[in-house]
């Protein structure tokens, strides 16, 4: 007769399990600062106002936001027509560009977030 004893394989199963959801956490709110932080340098310069106010925020165990709650980002994004002279005046696409680098680098974080977690569960 051959036995087996799984309850090792249950363990790393479980300690498998709780790494995932440690991998998970925090990563959000990761990549929402990578962003924030892309679009800081990214934003056009007038006053200082709207390159000062990006902030991440965590808005969930597993979602996070790059926020700017100047009321004329989307201006400054975007094209809009100029309120005086009605001409219109092309949008900086700053953040789109944001947006594109913080994708670029996302897999290496999530390798780096993957590794450093797998390095502590397991001792290593």
């Amino acid at each position: 007769m051959i036995r087996v004893d799984v309850r090792a394989i249950q363990e790393s199963a479980g300690r498998l399990s709780r790494l995932a959801g440690q991998v998970l956490s925090g990563l959000a709110l990761e990549a929402a600062e990578h962003l924030a932080e892309e679009a800081r340098v990214k934003t056009p310069v007038d006053t200082g106002v709207l390159q000062a106010n990006w902030t991440a925020v965590e808005t969930g165990p597993l979602t996070a936001e790059a926020r700017n709650d100047v009321y004329y980002a989307s201006f400054v994004e975007f094209d809009t027509r100029h309120w005086i002279s009605h001409n219109i005046v092309p949008g900086q696409k700053f953040m789109h560009r944001a947006m594109d680098e913080t994708e670029a680098v996302l897999p290496e974080m999530v390798k780096e977030r993957v590794e450093e977690v797998v390095r502590r569960g397991f001792g290593g």
